[in-house]
């Protein structure tokens, strides 16, 4: 198989590194109910194609015991590693910490919500390896969210790549695998975030971007609002062009 050929190739690697294959980096607000999953689908996920892995998750001041319910995941399964914040610094905060903190060979960044699939970076990580890139960046397909809330990512995609001359389909997508020396280029600001895959370009490395599969929240509520992240959106593309200029 493919898989076999590519996961013996990154183990040999990784074992010369004396790190992981792979750290999957989880910004973490209040997700206290997807906590348990989340660890058991990255688990069952990483080791059925042979990756050794860690899973770093990034407590940004959860408010609802997330932290505590992490410390105590992290006792039964030693790949968790838990960065705590006191105060709630955003996502942006959360992702610096935790690329600064991995030891991975490759990093992926997964959201503790699970609408997007951890069963999917698979084939995220295979077009990485296969097709020689710096990055692949996860399509939500087909969204499971409200008619709202998928026109206004639309619209937001729409604005952020006319303003930086960009063709990223979904921005906003929780779901993408880096290399490490890629995504610790990229200095962080609020709001980076929505910018990852442009400000890669930016630096000269390769981004791919792939269809992943998406699906309604089951636990917990979402943390973001429209209006808030389309003022700063707004703003961020405006500083990108700036400094793409």
């Amino acid at each position: 198989m493919v898989v076999a050929e590519w996961s013996t190739l990154m183990l040999m690697q990784s074992h010369a590194d004396r790190g992981p294959d792979i750290s999957v980096v989880v910004p973490v607000y209040n997700e206290i109910d997807n906590l348990e999953s989340l660890v058991e689908r990255v688990r069952t996920t990483l080791d059925e194609i042979g990756l050794t892995w860690e899973l770093l998750a990034v407590d940004d001041g959860s408010t609802d015991g997330s932290g505590e319910r992490l410390d105590e995941l992290a006792e039964t399964e030693k790949r968790i590693r838990v960065l705590h914040f006191q105060e709630n610094c955003g996502q942006s905060s959360g992702l610096d910490a935790g690329f600064r903190h991995a030891h991975g060979r490759l990093m992926a960044l997964l959201d503790a919500d699970l609408q997007t699939y951890p069963e999917d970076l698979p084939k995220l990580i295979e077009m990485l390896e296969h097709e020689r890139v710096d990055a692949v960046v996860g399509i939500r397909a087909e969204r499971h969210d409200s008619g709202w809330k998928r026109f206004s990512s639309r619209f937001a995609n729409g604005v952020r790549n006319w303003l930086t001359r960009e063709d990223i389909q979904d921005t906003g997508c929780p779901i993408k695998v880096f290399r490490a020396e890629a995504i610790r280029s990229v200095r962080f600001f609020t709001g980076t975030h929505r910018f990852l895959p442009t400000l890669l370009r930016m630096g000269g490395y390769t981004v791919k971007q792939i269809p992943v599969r998406h699906t309604e929240r089951k636990a917990g509520t979402s943390k973001y609002g429209t209006w808030d992240r389309a003022f700063s959106g707004l703003r961020d593309a405006l500083g990108v062009r700036w400094l793409q200029d």
